[in-house]
């Protein structure tokens, strides 16, 4: 599968959200982008994208910013990489022209699928409790 940056970025940007999840305050472009280490003007784009499809809300005004547009476990990785348009190993035009019966479309067909199936694992809840497991950070909630 190929991981763009923006798919990158896209998903460092939704961690950074979803490690501040629960609380409703919006978290600035300035502190997603110093955190995650992704350029400010490159996230200024990926945060709209973001928002049209559902992932983020934007608060404007002085202490405005971004935040989650819903809880972290609902969104999945598979449906985000989806929603970003990613393609891949498979590429469905090449198997279209070599007439779908070369052996290597088959196996990165197969490769997909098995990347695929794990991505629907993947949450970003679980994502963070992964980060909070590398930096030994105990999450307790009431």
């Amino acid at each position: 599968m190929k991981i763009s940056a923006k798919i990158d970025y896209a998903c460092k940007a939704l961690l950074e959200l979803s490690m501040h999840w629960p609380a409703q305050t919006p978290l600035s472009m300035s502190v997603i982008a110093a955190k995650q280490r992704i350029p400010l003007q490159f996230l200024t784009q990926i945060l709209i994208t973001l928002k049209q499809l559902g992932y983020t809300d934007s608060i404007r005004g002085k202490n405005g910013g971004y935040r989650l547009a819903r809880p972290p476990a609902e969104i999945r990785m598979d449906q985000l990489i989806s929603d970003l348009g990613n393609e891949g190993f498979w590429n469905e035009e090449g198997a279209e022209r070599e007439g779908g019966t070369h052996v290597m479309e088959a196996i990165w067909y197969e490769l997909d699928q098995v990347v695929l199936d794990h991505l629907k694992t993947l949450n970003f809840e679980n994502i963070c409790e992964r980060v909070r497991m590398q930096q030994n950070i105990v999450s307790f909630d009431i």
